[in-house]
């Protein structure tokens, strides 16, 4: 499966996987300037900002792992954006969370870390 093909697919099972829990999906592919976000969500009066990683292997370690210090910056910078445009969200307390994906043997396990930083 191609890259773009699997990150894709793995937003689209966190997007179901959200969507099954009761939380109402905002946006996604969310982009601000050259920031990036790829699930907005809200739970409850929270807002939710979700980066999600889709592996197939643990060659390169866990998928949350590559949610590094320059990931984290431009997840912040894309929240920021959204919520300058988006004043409706003010009152809302501000989240973000590292939804991964990992794909084996034809199957998805899904791991939610909800706070995985601050924002």
């Amino acid at each position: 499966m191609k890259k773009r093909s699997l990150s894709s697919s793995g937003e689209t099972i966190a997007a179901k996987y959200l969507e099954n829990y009761g939380y109402k999906i905002i946006s996604r592919n969310y982009r601000y300037q050259r920031a990036e976000t790829d699930i907005i969500y809200t739970e409850g009066n929270v807002i939710v900002f979700a980066e999600v990683k889709t592996r197939t292997n643990k060659s390169f370690g866990e998928p949350e792992e590559s949610v590094n210090e320059k990931k984290q910056i431009q997840l912040v910078k894309s929240a920021e954006g959204f919520l300058s445009e988006h004043p409706e969200y003010e009152n809302y307390e501000k989240r973000i969370d590292v939804i991964t994906v990992f794909k084996s043997k034809g199957e998805f396990k899904i791991r939610h870390i909800k706070n995985a930083f601050n924002l």
